[in-house]
């Protein structure tokens, strides 16, 4: 059934100051390695310390390291991108000036053959296939070809352009 609460039991004065000494140097035990578990610690945070220390400083050194390689590559593609510009700024300027000479050498090649359907128009003793008339061949055959290789000069450089 239930269970009588007895009284503790009384201790002599000498078992008193035994379990009291005993207490004692268990608790003096027990502070010396506490005290040995807190250097023990304080060792370990320091080493810990220590190491973060160095690898942060590490880091740091890498990544400024990385920050100088970034920002020397940026300035490097700002002046690729410059020249860049520029280069095509002067390819575009030569575009025009090829249209411009295909237009002349087309109204030139028009005159030609508008003169030599002209002369076509002659009759009789005056139909002569002179050096004139060689020489109006033979700029028709020249800047027809001057024609196409401006012709293909401007595709190539559309295409360059794009």
């Amino acid at each position: 059934m239930a269970k009588l609460v007895t009284r503790p039991q009384r201790f002599t004065p000498e078992e008193w100051k035994l379990a009291s000494k005993v207490k004692h140097k268990n608790t003096e035990r027990d502070r010396a390695a506490t005290e040995r578990l807190v250097l023990e610690c304080d060792r370990l945070d320091g080493e810990g310390r220590g190491t973060v220390d160095r690898t942060l400083a590490d880091v740091n050194k890498k990544l400024e390291q990385r920050l100088d390689h970034v920002k020397n590559w940026k300035g490097e593609l700002e002046v690729k991108r410059t020249e860049l510009a520029k280069e095509i700024d002067a390819t575009e300027t030569y575009l025009v000036r090829l249209e411009k000479s295909l237009q002349s050498l087309q109204d030139n090649l028009h005159i030609a053959q508008t003169t030599l359907a002209n002369r076509e128009k002659r009759y009789d003793i005056d139909l002569v296939h002179d050096d004139v008339q060689k020489d109006l061949i033979m700029e028709i055959s020249a800047i027809q070809g001057a024609i196409a290789l401006l012709t293909r000069t401007i595709e190539q450089t559309k295409e360059q352009l794009r």
